[in-house]
């Protein structure tokens, strides 16, 4: 059994098993030129139901960040989101600045954005072998708490007159001149009805792998590839700063691996990030994190039999020269 199986399995959740998920889709990606289904379609004559909202938004996680926004602006607005509506246990890294709009937004009281704060570090280093280190205030050192932040804004939206409809995926979409229908499936619950939500404007919210996104790719190849691989785990003596960026180590796999690392509020997280292209002979996440894992004790100056690993983080995100997308 490699580092990866033995440590992943033994976080709970099991992250092993989504694991060897994410790398069955990578491999895809891998193949080239993939068959994707049509969701979306278009019709000429005008939408006759009447519709029910302004703004339908596929993708709960991102969707209620401006689902709320716009609620609060009185707009009518639905989120669809095929799971519950909750936000992950890492935090998301912002700066404040960055974070303050929450509250110009009217989205955030002074006192929530604060509860939001689950962490926070300074300074943060760039590093690269040979190389001076650059030391930088304020970058990306503040960590938010996706649990609480997305509830609170759950309710805000809801408060505002938004409609959540958790456990409703999207299937396929129509788009008419004067609207869009909505398809919708029930994925977690199986008592739920399918229904269909007519809006005057659809929002994908649903990432990479949206099912929209991957139309209007056509299955092509990416360009480049970002592969992300790391953990959090408790144990280091060192948890003060950060890490911004950092490389240490030469070329290896056709790869130049880059890190990052920081404070959590659960023990410390590192990641281990590379770029590179879909090309069948890349390595799989797998072989990436038994890289990770190897290096980690260099990186950080720690056996790998100190750290009591809490969560496993891993995933690539597809890049395209004709970005940003353009839907036709």
């Amino acid at each position: 059994m490699n580092n990866t199986e033995r440590i992943l399995s033994g976080i709970a959740g099991n992250p092993w098993v989504g694991l060897q998920k994410a790398d069955e889709r990578w491999s895809a990606y891998k193949q080239g030129p993939r068959s994707i289904p049509t969701v979306v379609t278009e019709q000429s004559a005008p939408l006759a139901a009447e519709i029910d909202y302004d703004v339908a938004i596929c993708g709960g996680t991102l969707g209620i960040l401006l689902g709320a926004a716009l609620a609060v602006k009185g707009w009518r607005v639905a989120v669809l989101e095929r799971q519950a509506l909750r936000g992950r246990d890492q935090e998301w890294n912002i700066s404040r600045r960055e974070l303050d709009t929450f509250v110009s937004l009217d989205l955030l009281s002074e006192d929530e954005l604060e509860n939001a704060i689950a962490s926070q570090y300074n300074p943060g280093r760039i590093s690269f072998t040979g190389g001076d280190e650059l030391w930088i205030q304020d970058v990306l050192n503040i960590g938010v708490d996706p649990v609480y932040l997305l509830e609170t804004l759950k309710q805000k939206f809801l408060a505002n007159g938004g409609t959540l409809l958790e456990h409703t995926a999207f299937q396929s979409a129509t788009v008419y001149r004067n609207g869009v229908s909505i398809q919708t499936v029930p994925s977690s619950v199986p008592s739920s009805e399918p229904q269909t939500v007519t809006s005057r404007l659809l929002i994908d919210a649903m990432g990479h792998f949206s099912p929209m996104v991957q139309q209007a790719r056509q299955g092509q190849p990416p360009d480049a590839v970002c592969m992300v691989v790391g953990t959090c785990a408790q144990g280091y003596e060192h948890n003060q700063t950060g890490d911004l960026i950092a490389s240490f180590t030469p070329i290896q796999n056709q790869c130049q691996y880059f890190w990052e690392a920081f404070p959590a509020r659960d023990g410390r997280t590192t990641y281990l990030f590379t770029y590179l292209d879909a090309h069948p002979s890349r390595p799989s996440l797998t072989a990436l994190f038994e890289d990770y894992f190897a290096l980690l004790p260099d990186y950080q100056n720690v056996s790998l039999n100190q750290l009591d690993f809490v969560r496993a983080l891993f995933g690539f995100f597809p890049c395209y020269k004709d970005s940003p997308l353009q839907y036709p």
